[in-house]
């Protein structure tokens, strides 16, 4: 029956074409980053998590190293995704210390979101991921295998742990917002949509978002990173060595494979720059769209 529905759903991935297209623009911090996880941009500045050195590093968009924040400083143990709310502050998915830690841009603690260890609704087991609305914060809660609301709208919980079926999650990395909440369901293999108050919307990746790894297009191995701007869905296919764009819907439009290794997150800039953290090669890759 897997073989009936792969053959099935593999037939479409050969029909399509990217719609846009991807330039190299080059790549910076190799000779910085050792382990780059999480990037997100604002205001001409690229914020990304160091998670070997357990540090945050700051970069312009031409790739000069501005400043780097120390995770002592900050009370960070491993600093994964990154994600600037709405408040103009940065937060932080800290996967040991189970919990968010949210930094102004200048580098100082703000607060610490979470921090209870656990199962239970508002606890967190390994945070991996962050995004906002509003108030609210949305984890990829990794090891409970579902996404936590933490905020004035919760405690509440989006998706429960699970395989193939609807609204079920193994393992999600990253979270990303706009009104609605997509999520990188990683061990899945595919990208999850859900409302704020934890209805599920759709899915996508493999025959009809059943999950099944593949390298082709609209598949995934592994997705690990998951950011959305000006409709678009930024999917970062680890295993695949690539970046995967998308329709709001998931519509595919483009792949993104030049020299990347293992990425694992994508930012935009205002001008729809794209820069990937590019695990793998130890850097941030940057791409410029044809429109």
């Amino acid at each position: 029956m897997l073989l009936l529905i792969g053959m099935i759903g593999f037939v479409p991935t050969m029909l399509r074409r990217d719609t846009i297209e991807f330039r190299w623009d080059g790549s910076f911090g190799a000779d910085v980053l050792e382990e780059p996880i999480g990037v997100a941009y604002d205001a001409g500045r690229l914020y990304v998590s160091d998670a070997a050195r357990n540090r945050l590093v700051v970069f312009d968009t031409t790739g000069r190293h501005l400043v780097e924040w120390n995770g002592d400083s900050l009370g960070l143990a491993r600093p994964m995704h990154l994600s600037i709310g709405s408040d103009g502050f940065l937060y932080v998915a800290d996967y040991l210390s189970d919990r968010i830690v949210v930094v102004d841009l200048g580098g100082a603690l703000v607060r610490g979101e979470g921090g209870r260890s656990g199962s239970g609704v508002g606890e967190l087991d390994a945070p991996a991921g962050v995004a906002s609305i509003g108030r609210d914060l949305f984890v990829a809660d990794f090891y409970n295998h579902r996404v936590d609301r933490l905020g004035p709208g919760g405690p509440g919980t989006l998706g429960r742990p699970g395989r193939v079926f609807r609204g079920r999650l193994h393992y999600p990395t990253d979270v990303a917002a706009d009104s609605l909440i997509y999520v990188a369901d990683a061990y899945n293999h595919r990208i999850q949509v859900f409302r704020s108050d934890g209805a599920y919307v759709r899915r996508w990746g493999g025959p009809i978002g059943l999950g099944i790894p593949g390298p082709w297009k609209g598949w995934f191995r592994v997705a690990t990173g998951v950011e959305v701007a000006a409709g678009r869905v930024y999917v970062a296919d680890f295993f695949n060595h690539r970046i995967q764009v998308f329709t709001d819907r998931g519509r595919y439009l483009a792949q993104i494979t030049d020299s990347l290794r293992l990425p694992t997150d994508i930012a935009v800039d205002d001008t729809g720059l794209l820069y990937v953290a590019d695990l793998g090669n130890g850097r941030i890759a940057r791409f410029r769209p044809d429109r």
